[in-house]
């Protein structure tokens, strides 16, 4: 019986029409889009005995990521983030691959594209995978892919609508995650947490500056 694990992967067409802007690289000792579901297999049979013992433990998976950028002749947008590829060795000898769009701008101009973090970002006790897709302007407001490690079946899943929180911020005193967006004098804060294993809204406010200065 072939062990399958799942993957998202961006069409190899699309990457081989990018140009690669920069790699990032993170093992699991630091800070602990429309795919398609392809499925990997191992190269050799293996035995419904032997299932589990092939399974990759999470410990010993790394990660990189390789920032990919727009297509384009005018030299003043070759750098523009378009997506990201994410590699993660199992450390089976197997390699699960995905990937997640990334916000538009000039990476050259701009940080935080690719960065990874394994931080436990459902609070069961596993770390997961966070990985940046950039800021929206200059007052940070930095969004992030996530997916989850599933420990009893060994394998990432991808956490919808995680793309929608800006400068997430874990509280495992009372496992939720802090959302924060600001543009001029509005800030948008939001409070997330699980329900069921999805990842909810939980309460939110808009905070406008100029009018408490009013009071």
């Amino acid at each position: 019986m072939k062990k399958k694990l799942f993957l998202f992967m961006l069409a190899a067409t699309t990457i081989m029409a990018l140009s690669n802007c920069k790699d990032n690289k993170r093992s699991h000792a630091d800070d602990l889009d429309d795919e398609d579901d392809v499925e990997l297999t191992d190269a050799d049979e293996e035995e419904d005995g032997d299932m589990e013992a092939g399974l990759p433990e999470r410990a010993d998976i790394t990660f990189s990521t390789k920032v990919l950028c727009q297509e384009d002749d005018d030299p003043d947008f070759q750098n523009i983030a378009d997506s990201i590829i994410v590699r993660a060795d199992l450390g089976n000898g197997e390699m699960w691959v995905t990937g997640c769009s990334a916000e538009p701008l000039d990476t050259t101009a701009w940080r935080g594209f690719g960065d990874i973090s394994e931080k436990d970002i459902n609070f069961d006790g596993y770390p997961d995978l966070q990985v940046c897709r950039g800021p929206v302007n200059s007052y940070g407001n930095f969004t992030y892919a996530a997916w989850l490690w599933d420990n009893e079946r060994r394998e990432f899943v991808r956490v919808q609508g995680y793309e929608d929180l800006f400068d997430p911020e874990l509280r495992s005193g009372n496992k939720t995650i802090y959302s924060s967006f600001r543009m001029d004098d509005h800030e948008d804060n939001a409070v997330y947490g699980w329900e069921n294993g999805k990842l909810t809204m939980l309460s939110s406010e808009t905070v406008v500056y100029s009018e408490l200065e009013d009071e």
